[in-house]
């Protein structure tokens, strides 16, 4: 380590001078802290020099970052709990050095600016680099695909399918449910890698979407616009990720994808008098695939030369009880027509259940939605997971080769075509893995395997 002079900067970040703060008596500096703590504490110091020097502009210029919200929202942002206020604030203050403006003796400034100006405070070189870098670095959104907790992150720009994935250092905020999920970053340089400036801005899926949207028009209009692109964007990540925790938006109409109908989640529910007459009924069926231990799927072949599910036909968990399930309900309708036709006296039709998709989302995937048996109905956990990875293989059939939107309306086969959309296409499938290791956790049975997407587009984890 190179001996540091008595009236330089502190190299812990203080931004005392050297002499006044962690030289000892024989004169050199103690062993530094780790390099992300002592930009942390390093951050802090300049706020708070910043609140001491100039509290009442300082104060004006947070109340500009939330000015922007009507008074009702206003008073929900106070409501928020102790952590998601903290988080507020986190991301309110790094703005605020990265983009904000203060009013200093009757001249408003770029904060940053000021502080890297001759007027601002004692700064280490690598506090003054690092403040530089806020200064130049938007924030952008990504879409997590992979994360070692403690690690890194795996992140693909969400607006640039063409951009090659980044990982990105950082121990605090790589945890694991993460994946799948966006996230509004700015990203850093530290030692040569990638790091997170500190803030984080995670969006629930629905907020995702709206905030695409919104970055996308924006993108799309700001030719022209006075307001530097990237910095409409910032605020944009900034405002949205704002809005979902004070107005969560209302949730979408869920749009089946090859009928371009609302989806419903339809059961019919049925009593067998006679399984030797439906089972050979069902055989003699040249659209019907299956059999009595893993349910049946009644497939339709589509315009694009597809095939796909318009039924599926699925055992009871009592002897004598049957369902039927249906993704719209045109299908529904037309389906149960179907199946009476050709069960005929072989069931009773008991009750049809219908529901939203939408009621459906944030719960963890339980098998196929037809299903509302409890796991202690009289299975074992090596029998539910047999019985939902036959309904997951059926869900699944097409999948390669269907649209889907997290992919920006690309199929999964196309996707990987790219570096970046193939890291997407494994994002998907870890989000996957994730949310069926944590229904099995919840209902204490033996994980599903995912690996049969994975081999069908011939892609390694």
């Amino acid at each position: 380590m190179s001996k540091v002079g008595r009236n330089e900067p502190c190299p812990c970040g203080s931004g005392k001078k050297y002499k006044f703060c962690c030289a000892d008596g024989a004169g050199e500096p103690r062993e530094p802290p780790p390099a992300g703590s002592t930009r942390s504490a390093g951050v802090g110091r300049v706020l708070d020099w910043l609140l001491s020097k100039h509290s009442k502009a300082m104060a004006a210029a947070m109340q500009a970052m939330f000015a922007h919200l009507p008074p009702e929202q206003t008073v929900e942002l106070h409501r928020q709990d102790r952590e998601t206020w903290t988080a507020i604030q986190i991301n309110a203050s790094e703005r605020l050095l990265a983009e904000g403006e203060i009013l200093v003796q009757g001249r408003v400034r770029r904060v940053a600016e000021y502080l890297l100006s001759p007027s601002g405070p004692l700064l280490t070189v690598d506090l003054r680099d690092w403040i530089a870098q806020l200064a130049e670095r938007p924030l952008r959104l990504y879409d997590v695909t992979d994360v070692i907790p403690g690690e890194q992150l795996t992140l693909c720009d969400a607006l640039d399918d063409e951009a090659l994935p980044i990982v990105v250092r950082e121990r605090a905020g790589s945890v694991a449910t993460l994946v799948g999920t966006r996230i509004g970053a700015r990203l850093m340089t530290a030692d040569g890698h990638p790091v997170l400036s500190g803030a984080l801005y995670p969006f629930s899926g629905q907020a995702a979407s709206r905030v695409v949207s919104a970055l996308r028009d924006a993108a799309h209009h700001a030719l022209g616009e006075a307001e530097q692109p990237a910095r409409t964007l910032s605020r944009i990540i900034y405002e949205q990720w704002l809005a979902q925790l004070v107005a969560p938006p209302a949730l979408p109409t869920v749009i089946d994808s090859y009928s371009g109908e609302p989806m419903r989640l339809i059961t019919d529910h049925y009593r067998v008098h006679d399984w030797g007459a439906l089972v050979e009924s069902l055989a003699a069926q040249a659209d019907v695939s299956g059999d009595r231990d893993t349910g049946w799927n009644r497939l339709v072949d589509g315009d694009d030369g597809q095939t796909r599910s318009a039924a599926s036909i699925n055992v009871g968990q009592t002897s004598n009880r049957l369902t039927t399930f249906f993704k719209t309900q045109r299908y529904a309708d037309d389906g149960r027509r179907w199946f009476q036709s050709i069960a005929g006296d072989a069931v009773q039709f008991l009750t049809r259940e219908v529901s939203d998709p939408t009621s459906q989302l944030g719960k963890p995937f339980r098998g196929d939605p037809a299903s509302n048996d409890d796991h202690d109905s009289g299975l074992s956990p090596e029998q539910l997971s047999a019985l939902m990875a036959s309904a997951v293989d059926r869900l699944y059939v097409n999948w390669a080769d269907e649209p889907i939107p997290l992919l920006d309306g690309q199929t999964p086969r196309q996707a990987i075509q790219t570096p970046g959309g193939l890291e997407r296409v494994k994002g998907l499938l870890r989000t996957y893995e994730a949310n069926e290791k944590q229904s099995a956790l919840q209902q204490q049975r033996p994980e599903i395997s995912y690996d049969f997407l994975w081999q069908t587009l011939g892609i390694s984890r």
